[in-house]
């Protein structure tokens, strides 16, 4: 047995008009994912849901421990304005808020808003953006910046936190531009993993020598039994033809774990009796998920795990049961 994995869950937020009340909802998921012992939430950020900042503020207002992971898109929020934010929620509420440093994979929203920048480039702009974040979250000291990206002239906004109350960066993505955004400003490297063998070959591989923690997004539908569990996961399940060639489409996507896990799903619905690309082909996820008995679930996990896999986020655990199920795989990777 490895290191004993961190759990991360996520603060689902539904596609719903803004007038929708979604305090009871994201409330009752925070208490829950705390009772259970999950260490954060990550909280999402694309167009159509709440503001992440707004959600971590509500996040931290319901638990006592649990550490938002905010999803922060450069083009979005400025770093002076990020920086005033992280600062804000840091000193109200005297813990840590992490950082998931999004480029836009979502050609459509970089149409929207006219971004004008390629993959490479965006990462690039990435790079230049968390490095401002750390110099204004970690010190006080006026800030004159020159860079590509970004210009600043004496720059002093009152952001400097403690050092054990800095945000960690986590860098999501699996191509050579995510690898270099990760070396020069992460902590925590993330991916939707391949099946484990493909896994331990491409990903784990590239980052052998690396000094980044690495961390994989799955769901999980675990039961008592395999045969329980592919029921839950194959309830209501349909792919239908528009999905099968959306999936096909997305193997020509920019982004590179959506070329890799097109491909998979357009070879096969399962892999290795446990890891299943159902959910991504119908659009309703974009990770992986497992499906099994505990027993099943749980030695596959594992199996990331002794490659060096040490963060696991979770996506799809929602309410109580979801949580105890996961719960029951998780105890058996503690023993």
């Amino acid at each position: 047995m490895g290191e004993r994995l961190e759990v991360i869950g996520t603060a689902t937020v539904p596609w719903l008009p803004p007038s929708h009340d979604f305090r009871p909802h994201l409330a009752a998921l925070a208490r829950r994912a705390e009772r259970h012992g999950f260490t954060g939430l990550l909280v999402f950020y694309d167009h159509l849901v709440l503001d992440p900042w707004v959600v971590a503020g509500l996040l931290l207002q319901e638990t006592s421990t649990l550490v938002p992971l905010v999803a922060v898109q450069p083009y979005a929020v400025p770093p002076f304005t990020a920086a005033k934010t992280i600062a804000g929620l840091t000193s109200l509420y005297r813990r840590r808020v992490d950082l998931n440093i999004i480029t836009g994979a979502a050609p459509e929203e970089l149409d929207q808003i006219g971004d004008p920048l390629d993959h490479d480039g965006r990462y690039a702009r990435a790079a230049e953006y968390a490095t401002l974040l750390r110099r204004l979250l970690g010190s006080d000291e006026p800030l004159t910046w020159n860079g590509e990206h970004y210009r600043f002239r004496a720059l002093r906004i009152n952001t400097e936190l403690p050092r054990h109350l800095l945000p960690r960066v986590f860098v999501p993505g699996s191509s050579e531009a995510s690898r270099r955004l990760g070396d020069q400003v992460g902590h925590v490297t993330i991916t939707h993993p391949e099946p484990v063998d493909l896994f331990a070959a491409s990903f784990a591989a590239s980052h052998r020598d690396s000094v980044l923690e690495m961390g994989i997004r799955v769901g999980l539908v675990a039961r008592p039994t395999a045969e329980e569990a592919w029921a839950a996961a194959l309830d209501g399940h349909r792919v239908d033809r528009a999905a099968r060639l959306r999936t096909l489409l997305k193997r020509e996507s920019e982004s590179d774990w959506n070329r890799r896990l097109a491909r998979l799903a357009s070879e096969a619905d399962v892999h290795d009796d446990v890891y299943w690309t159902g959910l991504y082909s119908t659009g309703r996820t974009g990770a992986p998920v497992l499906v099994g008995g505990y027993e099943q679930v749980a030695g596959y996990l594992d199996r990331y795990r002794a490659l060096g896999v040490s963060k696991l986020l979770l996506t799809k655990v929602d309410t109580e049961d979801d949580f105890r199920h996961a719960g029951a795989v998780l105890s058996l990777l503690d023993r």
